[in-house]
């Protein structure tokens, strides 16, 4: 038995174990992303001249991005407050859409390796 399959949770917990860290990590990096790009946008509007904001991102782009790393980690709290109830919705559906790709690379994967080995 290999680590993944071990565990409750039936066939859901197997799939979750298998392929649902792959598809949380995927948010919490593209909820980073979106930090970032609004801290960015943010900065580049407050700015009055080229000088003043390249001293002021020099002083705040460590922390700020600190600060995104650890507000993306927790990317479903951040989704609520943004979104509500519709994050859980779009959370389901994407998640829906990453088991169907993840699946039908595997089979792609699977099918090769058998014409490979001939079998």
């Amino acid at each position: 038995m290999t680590p993944t399959d071990e565990g409750g949770g039936g066939a859901v917990g197997k799939l979750w174990r298998k392929h649902g860290r792959g598809y949380y990590a995927l948010l919490a990096v593209g909820t980073f992303l979106y930090l970032e790009f609004t801290s960015l946008t943010s900065a580049i509007q407050g700015a009055t001249g080229i000088g003043n904001f390249l001293v002021s991102e020099l002083l705040t782009f460590v922390i700020e991005s600190i600060v995104n790393t650890l507000m993306a980690s927790a990317w479903p709290f951040m989704w609520f407050r943004w979104m509500g109830n519709e994050a859980l919705y779009w959370a389901a559906g994407g998640y829906a859409v990453w088991a169907l790709l993840i699946a039908i690379a595997l089979t792609r994967r699977e099918k090769r390796a058998r014409k490979e080995l001939g079998l």
